[in-house]
């Protein structure tokens, strides 16, 4: 889910597209990707709807999360899930279970495992992974990679440094040539076999924040499965209780 708390810092870079000066530099894109919903610290209100073969529901939840590497998430509904909380400090993650009062500390052995039934793991929730730290990256024209390629649309090919821990071997970015703004990504294994996609949607404006205020994570070996997060409210830079992310605060259920 670092795709929960991923701005367009880059206000000049659409310009100079616009323009048809240059293509942007790579770097400088790639670290607005890193920073589209990054803050040093942020509040949002969001659902998640899960669609799989057999059932489908939806969460409501919020979320606080402050730089990259404390973030909290409270379940509102639906009344059988709420209360329910996750914490994560660092690479450490606890979950909330108010129906039996207790605090659960995610294993290593678990890291990978689904979050809430969804199609993000905790894994998803813990990183601390940089595109432009932790990955190498270039411009690519390859139409195996992307597909039918569009007109205004400039495409990313990114690979995992050895020292980053991932279990994929590339991604690869569609951007928007105009605002910079990502339409899709796609996730490859070392075969170059797809392994989920990404897809971001319904652009707007949130605390003076242009963002894709949709997020729909398809995996590509579960057919007509899917989990989408909306975002209808979203908060950043205004201060935070440090409290916030603290086990006396995940156990409070409010």
């Amino acid at each position: 889910m670092r795709s929960l708390l991923l701005l367009l810092n880059l206000s000049s870079i659409p310009g100079l597209i616009a323009a048809g000066i240059c293509q942007p530099a790579i770097d400088e894109l790639v670290h607005s990707l890193d920073q589209l919903y990054r803050s040093d610290d942020s509040y949002a209100e969001m659902s998640m709807q899960i669609v799989t073969p057999h059932w489908e529901r939806t969460l409501t939840m919020k979320a606080w999360s402050h730089g990259i590497d404390k973030t909290f998430i409270r379940i509102l509904s639906p009344a059988r899930e709420a209360g329910m909380a996750s914490l994560r400090i660092g690479a450490e993650m606890w979950n909330y279970l108010p129906n039996t009062g207790s605090t659960v500390r995610i294993p290593p052995s678990m890291m990978a495992g689904s979050w809430m039934g969804s199609d993000i793991t905790n894994n998803d929730i813990v990183r601390e992974i940089t595109y432009a730290e932790d990955y190498t990256y270039s411009y690519t024209t390859d139409t195996t990679l992307t597909g039918n390629q569009s007109e205004g649309v400039l495409y990313i090919e990114l690979f995992p440094k050895s020292s980053t821990a991932v279990v994929w071997s590339s991604i690869v970015f569609a951007v928007r040539t105009s605002d910079t703004i990502p339409l899709w990504e796609r996730y490859y294994d070392s075969h170059g076999d797809l392994i989920k996609t990404v897809t971001y949607s319904n652009v707007q404006e949130m605390d003076n924040r242009t963002i894709p205020t949709q997020m729909r994570v398809i995996p590509a070996d579960k057919e007509g499965q899917s989990t989408t997060i909306t975002w209808s409210h979203a908060e950043f830079n205004r201060g935070l209780d440090s409290s916030i992310f603290s086990l006396r605060n995940l156990q409070s259920g409010e």
